[in-house]
């Protein structure tokens, strides 16, 4: 039976897709900011799982990935609905920044502020107007980010206990990104994911590409089948659902920045093993003679890595997940 979901001016009241938009911000000018809404319920009864791509807005490669899964889904064969955001911090996305241009004096980190705040911040309030209606329908949400290179991939999702823990590891299982964290309680306090978990909505996050255009279409393709095959485990989906095989959990992760800046070429790739004190890149002068090289002060496996060609004093070198088990 149809169930009404209401987001924004997207309204589903029947098998079909329906589009609109959420009002999360206004600029300053007062014109609004709407982020674009776009719902497909489907005949069978199932779980609502909600998508949005951008919480940090030059972050791309998500809005991708939903767009190519939008494409595949037909109202006939889906079961339950799939609510999608797939530009969500609208005015950075326009900026083609991480943060919104119009947050100047806090946090403007989305993903660092729900659920929101209806009288704080700019970004708090943007969060508020997106996370009411994520919680009013939501059961999973998948949530996708980027970092710096297109070879990233890995996963998070929310070691909360219970059946909310239960769903998401099933969701990171059917995803497949071998290297996952089972995020503590005390990591990413703020993100979407982690609010979501701790109000009772199974939660991953989804890692996939670099900013901008620092992603390939074939990272997209592969990771909007393995959200597929998210939904094929969530039953949402008809099919056989994928074995991936073993996942690497590790414990959390550290990050490293740069000592110096300079001409940089790394020498490890995403999903890389680490030793404590392997080379991780070689930096060079202006007139292309080696001049030195950055080296890990952890082991684990390489979560992301800058790709240089250039660097300057504390940027990020590597992200490193640390304390890798096969599970």
């Amino acid at each position: 039976m149809a169930r009404e979901i209401i987001v924004g001016t997207a309204r589903s009241a029947a098998p079909g897709v329906a589009k609109g938009f959420l009002h999360i911000a206004d600029a300053p000018d007062g014109s609004p900011l709407n982020a674009p809404v776009v719902i497909v319920q489907g005949e069978t009864d199932g779980p609502v799982l909600w998508l949005h791509g951008c919480v940090h807005g030059q972050e791309f490669c998500g809005t991708y990935i939903i767009h190519e899964v939008l494409r595949s889904l037909d109202p006939k064969t889906l079961k339950g609905t799939v609510v999608a955001l797939p530009m969500l911090n609208i005015s950075a996305s326009q900026a083609r920044q991480r943060m919104s241009p119009y947050e100047i004096y806090h946090g403007g980190d989305l993903n660092r502020q729900f659920p929101g705040d209806p009288n704080g911040s700019f970004t708090q309030q943007m969060a508020h107007r997106i996370y009411e209606p994520l919680k009013r329908y939501a059961n999973v949400l998948i949530d996708f980010h980027t970092a710096s290179t297109p070879d990233v991939r890995w996963a998070l999702f929310p070691k909360v206990g219970g059946e909310v823990e239960a769903l998401s590891e099933r969701v990171a299982r059917a995803f497949g990104y071998r290297a996952t964290l089972p995020t503590p309680t005390t990591l990413l306090a703020g993100s979407a994911m982690m609010v979501a978990a701790r109000d009772g909505i199974a939660s991953y996050i989804a890692e996939c590409g670099g900013k901008l255009r620092g992603f390939t279409d074939d990272a997209v393709t592969d990771a909007a089948e393995r959200t597929r095959n998210a939904m094929r485990a969530l039953g949402m989906l008809d099919g056989t659902v994928k074995d991936h095989g073993k996942l690497y959990y590790f414990s959390t992760f550290a990050w490293v920045t740069f000592q110096r800046g300079g001409l940089f070429q790394r020498s490890v790739a995403c999903g890389d093993r680490l030793e404590k004190g392997q080379v991780i890149g070689t930096y060079y002068d202006a007139y292309g003679n080696i001049d030195g090289q950055a080296t890990a002060p952890h082991p684990g496996i390489v979560l992301s890595v800058n790709g240089g060609p250039v660097v300057s004093s504390g940027d990020t070198l590597v992200h490193i997940g640390l304390d890798p088990r096969e599970v």
